[in-house]
């Protein structure tokens, strides 16, 4: 009896960990997630790979006027990401697909996201090609906005 009860209890503690999402992962499941809850058709191969001054490993992805770039850490797992926008760029596309990448790195489902950027005050009557920025922390994640009349630049990382 208690060899199945052990049996039991290993079993349901494997289902439960093979049903949760992994909080680091790289390009590849960043790619999937992307391409399966949003509908979007990201390659992992159209991803380009560079490393700064600094020996940091980061990798870019340009659609349209809207720039990705996903910065990895030494394992190649995504420690955050940026969206970065030119000057006649659609701003409120732009925060759309920002939504939808920090609703891949958080976990969050799209109405929190919109909710948390909301309340940092990233939404596209708020933000503009003008001199600003703001920076918030919620929970274990960053929210950041650099604005400049010549590009807006928003960034998502593990705080």
């Amino acid at each position: 009896m208690k060899k199945l009860f052990i049996i039991l209890i290993l079993a349901v503690i494997f289902l439960f960990s093979a049903c949760s999402k992994e909080s680091k992962f790289g390009i590849e499941q960043f790619t999937e997630r992307m391409n399966s809850q949003f509908g979007t058709n990201y390659n992992t191969a159209d991803f380009i790979l560079g490393t700064d001054s600094e020996g940091e490993k980061y990798m870019l992805y340009e659609e349209g006027d809207t720039l990705i770039s996903v910065s990895l850490d030494a394992n190649g797992t995504i420690k955050g990401a940026a969206l970065l926008v030119t000057d006649g760029g659609d701003i409120a596309g732009c925060i759309d697909t920002y939504k939808k990448v920090c609703c891949v790195l958080t976990g969050d489902d799209e109405s929190t996201q919109s909710s948390t950027l909301t309340n940092c005050g990233i939404t596209a009557d708020k933000i503009k090609y003008a001199d600003s920025n703001t920076v918030n922390t919620v929970g274990k994640y960053k929210y950041t906005a650099i604005c400049n009349t010549s590009s807006v630049t928003l960034f998502c990382e593990r705080a």
